[in-house]
């Protein structure tokens, strides 16, 4: 998978989705990350990414990740209709290229607590730094196990760590890069953790490990994984 530049500072992987697979910041710029009020709609989320790009002296184009937060699951058709909507928001801002979204995305059903209505939980955009930054700065997009993945939590685990892996060398990073992972699964599917066998492990723990109570945006998926390297986070 190449990577194609972003006129935002970034370079990302392509997809024919509503979402590129995994950024990169390029070299005098670094993601930073911006946590959302808690089940911020995703309306009123759109002009907090407005307006914290205005106030920083950003442009649109430097938008490179958003999380969002769905009431539950979707049927693929449902998907295909809340994407439209979501595409339609970049095209406005104008900031597809050659017809592909830019932003890498996670979207996850919370367990517990969910919002009444499509949210902003968090999101990404690069910054310029004064100096060189050590590491690269990144986000790969949420992961979930390949459709038809059998076996239980263990297999989809199992599954999708090589898919992480795999977009991360296309962006030239490693888990040295990486300052935390994200794991999205029921309470139930905690038993994936008593496995012995399971790939990547140390490495997708190592950078620090958060556990979400969700579930992908699609109703027949199970689990989700995202990683990110970041520069600095804060909130809005």
């Amino acid at each position: 998978m190449d990577a194609v530049e972003s006129p935002g500072g970034f370079k990302f992987l392509p997809t024919d989705g509503p979402y590129s697979a995994g950024v990169m910041a390029n070299a005098g710029f670094a993601i930073v990350r911006v946590m959302a009020p808690r089940h911020t709609p995703l309306d009123q989320g759109f002009r907090l990414v407005e307006q914290t790009l205005r106030e920083v002296d950003r442009p649109l184009a430097a938008l490179c990740a958003m999380e969002l937060r769905i009431p539950k699951p979707l049927s693929r058709a449902g998907f295909d209709e809340f994407n439209r909507g979501y595409i339609a928001q970049f095209e406005r801002w104008g900031i597809k290229v050659d017809g592909r979204m830019p932003a890498a995305r996670t979207n996850v059903a919370p367990e517990l607590d969910p919002p009444a209505e499509p949210s902003l939980h968090a999101f990404c955009f690069t910054a310029k730094v004064p100096l060189v930054v050590s590491r690269n700065t990144f986000v790969i997009a949420g992961v979930a196990e390949p459709p038809g993945t059998t076996g239980g939590p263990a297999a989809c685990w199992n599954a999708i760590a090589p898919l992480v892996e795999e977009r991360m060398q296309s962006l030239g990073v490693t888990w040295d890069d990486a300052t935390e992972s994200q794991f999205y699964g029921t309470r139930a599917d905690h038993e994936v953790f008593t496995s012995t066998d399971l790939a990547r492990l140390k490495e997708l723990t190592g950078p620090g490990l958060r556990w979400f109570f969700a579930r992908p945006p699609i109703d027949d998926l199970r689990l989700e994984i995202d990683v990110r390297g970041l520069a600095r986070e804060s909130w809005a």
